[in-house]
């Protein structure tokens, strides 16, 4: 037996087997308390649970005498609360006659249906009553009152956390004043039963994570403020240990650790997301830089943050000392665990550090490869990258996916190809910026407003190009701003078929309506050889308009190609089918697109075709006068091509919910990080 120095606060046993009608009530309500004996409770060792918090040799400690009565009706209880019976249940702290009589029914009607029924036993240390002020050990008084309403209080989540929130369970309880410990007799029973069965019974036995919680609820509820006070004192030091470990986790900190600082920025593997940069990360390119960051945080907690780490222990065993007072030593030791998540906690610190100072600690170190393969990369320019970097594509396919030469490999690939990248993107802004100081040059008017204003979001567009992924993913703002761009001023030519959606082509086609409408209302403007696409042509507002057409018609192929691809994707030869003649047709475009003197041969067949037969039908005189008209229509016809597709866009595109209904999904294109 334990001694009572060593005894917990609060302690739950409990015991189960199928109701037996009123018996179990019977003895919890007895005048004198007495050891039950089998025939009065049927109960088995093998249906015994043992409070999960008490170590095995806690045996007799719940001993019963018959030397005290077990229980007895509260004197100082308001009439309202009065009743007949010392008998408690929710919300009555003690029964009528009525009410009393309706639990014998209930356990009737369980016995009947074979339900089970849990009897449990509360029991409480003197030490602990007489600190919370709830007995008195000169006058053995106890205060029943505030013992019932923490039972009350708590059943509800007990209940709930066994699955027997339901209105077929009923509980009661007795507060028995029989031993030196004050305990409460609890039965739980329910009328039809809903526990899964085993073996054809109902489960019996409960969670000790329910018990644990149970107890925690009672024992909350009747420590002293003083008693609460103090653990609410240690929960508040805790958290401000562990600010000071992190904020001390980079001060002070020695030439060693710093260096451990290094090899772990070198070591961390170059995902995309770096918030895979993470203690929770168990993969094979990530157990280097681990290693070597839980050496930093052992050696941080020995040296500069040491003083704050004792403090963080020594509040944790305060912690536990106060738990196994109240509730038992088998209380599980929370200094390990929470030893472990503080280490985890300060290496995602530690990881977070490097990767906000990402361009301090992995490009400024002069033995660092990356750097150094970038800045070789610089040297072999444009022709030479193209060159190595087709090359080394086909070398990536020979060896194995996870070895160290595969993994160069594609460093050097992703390096190349942002290096290729840049040096386009660098390239069209130098040729939108010339552009720009073309049109700066000119009157302002309100073509030549319109198109610096599209000139500059293009440059913007590039700038966001140029950024690491990760500055637009963590910034949504920014990432919206740069899709509405992407979309806006989406290459024609060079936008893979893959990529094209309804929502990038309606936004593309917006903005090209909306410059050709522009062309085709200023052809007088003084800026107008500086906008439109061929400004040496002979039919210059006629090659404008059909070179403007020549892209919708483009977008409007490469969008049904992609379509039939979504459609027809286990129909191959039905797919083929329908996307033959698009391809041929987008072979065709794509040389106009590239020349505009292909535009020019075109419409002068049109406008040859046109002459030939006004010439032909001119000695008709009868219809001469129709005929020149219909002929002057046509003629017209195709310089008005452009503008009457323009409005009929117009009006399609001012309907917002047919846009909305267009599919939504934007296209991903990578952007390769510094």
């Amino acid at each position: 037996m334990i001694k009572n120095n060593q005894a917990p606060d609060i302690i739950y046993t409990q015991q189960f087997r199928i109701a037996n009608g009123e018996r179990y009530l019977q003895y919890t309500e007895r005048k004198e308390a007495i050891n039950p004996s089998p025939e009065d409770v049927e109960i088995t060792n093998k249906n015994f649970q043992q409070d999960p918090d008490l170590p095995e040799n806690f045996e007799g400690y719940l001993g019963y005498t018959d030397r005290k009565a077990a229980t007895k009706m509260e004197d100082d209880l308001d009439k309202k609360l009065k009743g007949d019976y010392p008998t408690f249940s929710q919300g009555v702290y003690e029964l009528s006659e009525e009410q009393h009589q309706q639990l014998i029914n209930n356990l009737k009607e369980a016995q009947t249906n074979k339900s089970m029924l849990w009897a449990g036993v509360i029991s409480f240390s003197p030490e602990f009553l007489t600190k919370a002020g709830l007995y008195d050990p000169k006058t053995k008084k106890v205060n029943q009152k505030l013992i019932k309403k923490a039972i009350q209080d708590a059943m509800p989540n007990f209940l709930a956390n066994e699955g027997l929130d339901n209105q077929e369970t009923f509980w009661w309880g007795d507060i028995h004043l029989n031993t030196d410990h004050v305990h409460v007799h609890l039965a739980i029973s329910q009328r039809h039963n809903t526990r899964p069965l085993k073996n054809g019974v109902p489960k019996g036995m409960f969670k000790n994570k329910s018990i644990r919680l149970f107890k925690s609820q009672i024992h909350h509820e009747l420590e002293n403020k003083k008693s609460r006070s103090r653990m609410i004192e240690i929960e508040k030091a805790l958290d401000a240990t562990k600010k000071k470990l992190t904020n001390g986790l980079t001060n002070d900190v020695t030439i060693q650790q710093k260096n451990y600082l290094q090899q772990i920025a070198n070591a961390l593997p170059d995902y995309k997301d770096k918030r895979k940069w993470r203690s929770s990360n168990h993969s094979v390119d990530f157990k280097e830089a681990k290693q070597l960051t839980d050496q930093l945080v052992n050696s941080l907690l020995q040296t500069s943050l040491n003083n704050e780490y004792l403090e963080y222990i020594n509040l944790l065993k305060a912690k536990d000392a106060i738990n196994r007072k109240k509730y038992g030593q088998k209380i599980k030791d929370t200094v390990n665990p929470a030893d472990k998540k503080l280490r985890e906690y300060l290496a995602n610190r530690i990881y977070d550090l490097l990767r906000d100072n990402e361009e301090q600690y992995q490009k400024n170190n002069s033995s660092n490869k990356k750097r150094d393969l970038m800045a070789q990369i610089k040297s072999q320019g444009l022709t030479e990258n193209k060159k190595l970097l087709n090359l080394e594509k086909e070398r990536l396919k020979k060896p194995d996916p996870k070895s160290k030469e595969a993994k160069r490999l594609k460093m050097q690939i992703g390096l190349r190809k942002y290096y290729i990248r840049q040096i386009n993107l660098d390239a069209q802004k130098e040729s939108l910026d010339m552009r720009i100081v073309q049109l700066q040059g000119a009157p302002s008017t309100n073509l030549n407003q319109f198109f610096l204003h599209s000139l500059n979001e293009q440059k913007e567009l590039i700038q966001l190009r140029k950024l690491p992924r990760y500055r637009l993913t963590q910034n949504p703002k920014l990432m919206q701003r740069f899709n509405v761009l992407k979309n806006r001023y989406m290459d024609v030519n060079k936008v893979p078929i893959n990529l094209v959606t309804t929502k990038s082509v309606l936004a593309r086609k917006k903005q090209l309506a909306a410059e050709i409408a522009m062309i085709q209302s200023n052809t007088d403007d003084p800026s107008i050889s500086l906008v439109i696409p061929n400004p040496n042509s002979d039919y210059r507002i006629m090659n404008a308009t059909a070179y403007y057409k020549n892209l919708e018609d483009i977008l409007d192929a490469k969008l049904q190609i992609h379509k039939n691809n979504q459609a027809y994707q286990n129909d191959l030869a039905r797919r083929n089918e329908l996307n033959r003649p698009l391809f041929t047709d987008l072979k065709k475009k794509y040389e106009f697109a590239q020349n505009s003197e292909l535009i020019d041969t075109e419409l002068e067949h049109q406008l040859t075709y046109i002459n030939n037969n006004q010439k032909k039908y001119q000695k008709k005189s009868k219809y001469q006068g129709i005929i020149n008209s219909n002929l002057s229509r046509l003629l017209g016809q195709i310089n008005q091509d452009g503008r009457k597709r323009v409005l009929a866009l117009r009006k399609h595109l001012n309907d917002e919910d047919d846009i909305e209904r267009e599919d939504s999904e934007l296209e991903r294109e990578e952007i390769y990080e510094r």
